[in-house]
């Protein structure tokens, strides 16, 4: 719109008003200019008091390196928060935050938990700022609630932001709400309260106005300074507390970054108040240890050496060593029933595999086929040049990706592999888990915590069926605060997880797990025994999972029993038997190790709802992830408040590379909420979705570059 234009039609609207519309529009022209002059610079973002990238107190629409774990803690005023984030993608940011206020009136401790999430709309270009959707105690106390729509543009050693909130982010510089929707525009929304914030409040009410700008200083690496202008009135504290000290709306203050892990910031907000931070952020991308140690590696032989069978003969302990059995040749084929192992990549066993079968296989064949299984589950047939495994072998004339480009995959097995018998011998295992469990979703007790080590033996029963015995060995726990702050439930799900941690041993899990593959990608799985910490009884799963789509869909039904925890190692069984179901859909992200996975269904309660889940198994094996639920019932609080949404993130890294630990050990934290009844789900101990992942295209092309040995 012309500017002479602009400013006739605003001459006529009420003064407070022509100041706010001026406002957005001198931004609009603002971020217009720099678009247009700007030049690409990596910005040296930095955390705002949330825990997610920003400015002091306002957020920006920056984002992480996918792989960015932050734990952070800050002050805004009387505020103080403890924060823990994740970068589960490269468009989402998933955060817990426990906020914390002295009640300047009684001088009694009130919390306000709350989950935060950023979504990334649209990325940085030349013409275009980087554009992010926010969401501030999405799951979690209403007071904190809030959404925003953030816009970034870099210049230079400047980053620019400004945006549009709603929620506590409307009650400063506030607009009418700029989204043309009569039911959200027309509608008040409470800014406080017992219940906590739900979907239906989403971008209601009037909107607010926010900027900021950052300056990295070119003389001083990892310095920066931040100024910005937050659209947060502090409206619900104003009304709650007589002696309440708002903020001001402006602050000015600094980052610094000694080191690429952390990051130190303070800021003046206002004249008279202080903004600290400190934040610790890794990079789980850079995790130095894998699932388990180096194997011993084949060395192809050259020459293509003509091999006799007593020869061949004296490799059969080499072949089981590779999980290669029905070892055949067939015209200019030699190949194998390949039954992948734990621990190991697809592309890496088939490597080895290769050599070994062009070593025994003589002069003729120039074809190595493999086909795939698991526990039993049937997987696609490779055949790959043997030509192009010599080459980037012996000459080093060739690679990984040039096997690929040559390499068939069929589903059809030949009649020699059918008519086979499998000859399967026992085999075993032992890894060890360091379990941690941590809630900052209580506005009760502050936070619960529970640490726990679950050494695990697990053996291997034929062709079709696993078996797996583990103790949970409980070290440290506050898990009796949910029964001093909640009391006891009747009929509990997991509010009586107090009482499990009250004996240091008991059995997590024993249980038989039988696989099957009935039809082409159709698998099965049935589960017998001690199936999680709390549950025992019987599981069964169904998956369609075609070997060239990125989706996949199944049916899991859980019949199950509680256990009781104040039986000898928890081995008794009580109560009725309870039900659940679900049918879960799956999506893999293209070119990531990222899954969505959507289920519906009946819960352990025996209430229903939804479950959303987005994983990313990053390429050194760490798992991130974050799971949203949503019930049609309602867990209460102490203080009269319900909720019937969960949210929570974990991450899960290797530890079996180190010397002192089997391969297959794993440490993991998970931050969610604890001790709750509706909402909850049975912790299957083999997942069949999880059990199929090697036989995927997605698990074989992500580490074909481990086809010549690790990386």
């Amino acid at each position: 719109m012309p500017i002479k234009k602009f400013v006739v039609i605003t001459m006529y609207l009420p003064r407070d008003v022509q100041r706010k519309i001026s406002l957005a529009y001198c931004l609009c022209i603002l971020f217009t200019g720099v678009c247009v002059v700007a030049q690409s610079a990596l910005a040296q973002s930095s955390a705002d008091f949330s825990g997610s990238l920003g400015l002091n107190v306002v957020p920006n629409a920056r984002m992480d390196p996918v792989g960015t774990i932050r734990l952070g803690a800050s002050n805004v005023g009387d505020y103080q928060f403890g924060t823990f984030g994740m970068q589960i993608s490269d468009r989402l940011y998933l955060g817990v935050r426990q906020s914390s206020l002295k009640n300047p009136d009684t001088d009694q401790k009130q919390l306000f938990p709350g989950m935060d999430l950023k979504y990334r709309l649209f990325r940085e270009r030349s013409m275009r700022p980087e554009i992010s959707v926010g969401f501030q105690s999405l799951f979690g106390h209403k007071r904190m609630s809030a959404e925003y729509l953030a816009l970034s543009k870099r210049y230079e050693q400047f980053d620019f932001t400004a945006g549009v909130g709603w929620g506590r982010l409307g009650t400063r510089h506030s607009i009418p709400n700029p989204l043309l929707i009569k039911s959200l525009s027309s509608s008040s929304r409470d800014l406080d309260g017992d219940d906590p914030s739900g979907l239906n409040n989403l971008f209601r009410g009037d909107a607010g106005l926010f900027a900021g700008i950052q300056y990295d200083v070119p003389a001083i690496s990892g310095l920066s300074l931040k100024a910005d202008l937050s659209s947060d009135g502090w409206k619900a504290e104003k009304a709650a507390y007589s002696k309440f000290d708002a903020p001001s709306a402006w602050s000015l203050g600094l980052s610094y970054r000694p080191y690429e892990w952390l990051d130190l910031g303070a800021a003046m907000v206002g004249k008279n108040q202080l903004m600290a931070r400190v934040s610790f952020s890794p990079s789980m991308a850079n995790w130095p240890i894998y699932e388990s140690g180096r194997p011993t590696p084949v060395t192809l032989l050259d020459g293509r050496p003509s091999v006799s069978p007593l020869y061949r003969k004296s490799t059969d302990e080499e072949s089981e060593r590779l999980g290669l059995k029905n070892i055949y040749t067939e015209n200019m084929s030699t190949g194998a029933d390949l039954d992948l192992k734990d621990h190991s990549s697809t592309a890496l066993q088939i490597g080895q595999g290769a050599r070994h079968l062009s070593n025994i296989a003589g002069s003729r064949p120039e074809q190595l086929s493999f086909h795939l299984s698991k526990y039993g589950l049937r997987g696609p047939s490779l055949s790959l040049n043997r030509r192009d495994i010599e080459m980037a072998e012996l000459t080093h004339q060739g690679s990984a990706e040039e096997v690929w480009q040559n390499t068939l995959i069929d589903s059809v097995l030949p009649e020699s592999i059918k008519r086979a018998k499998d000859k399967f011998k026992e085999s075993f295992g032992f890894h060890i888990n360091f379990k941690n469990e941590l809630s900052l979703s209580e506005e009760d007790s502050g936070s619960i915590y529970r640490t726990m080590v679950v050494p695990s033996f697990s053996k291997r029963i034929g062709t079709h069926f696993i078996t797996e015995q583990s103790l949970r060995i409980n070290l440290m726990d506050n898990t009796e605060r949910i029964e001093k702050y909640r009391g006891i439930s009747l009929s509990p799900i997991r509010s009586d997880i107090s009482s499990f941690t009250r004996q240091r041993i008991l059995f997590d899990r024993q249980y038989l797990a039988g696989f099957a593959t009935i039809a082409k990608d159709i698998h099965v799985a049935g589960t017998v025994g001690y199936l999680e910490e709390m549950y025992a009884g019987l599981s069964g799963e169904v998956l369609y999972r075609p070997f060239d789509r990125p989706w996949a869909v199944g049916l899991e039904v859980d019949s199950v029993s509680k256990r009781d925890p104040a039986s000898t190692w928890a081995l008794s069984v009580s109560g009725e038997k309870v039900l659940s179901a679900f049918v879960n859909g799956y999506y893999e992200l293209p070119g990531t190790g990222a899954t969505f996975q959507a289920s519906a269904g009946r819960f352990l309660a025996g209430d229903v709802g939804a479950d959303l889940k987005l994983s990313n198994e990053l390429d050194n094996g760490v798992v991130l992830s974050g799971t949203f639920r949503a019930s049609n019932r309602k867990d209460p609080d102490i203080y009269g408040g319900k909720t019937n949404l969960y949210a929570g993130i974990s991450v899960s890294a290797p530890l079996g590379e180190l010397p002192f630990l089997p391969n297959g050990s794993r440490a993991s934290l998970d931050i969610k909420p604890m001790g709750r009844d509706t909402a909850q789900r049975l912790d299957h101990p083999v997942p069949l979705y999880q059990v199929t992942e090697p036989l995927s295209y997605r698990s074989i092309t992500r580490h074909w570059s481990e086809l010549t040995g690790r990386p």
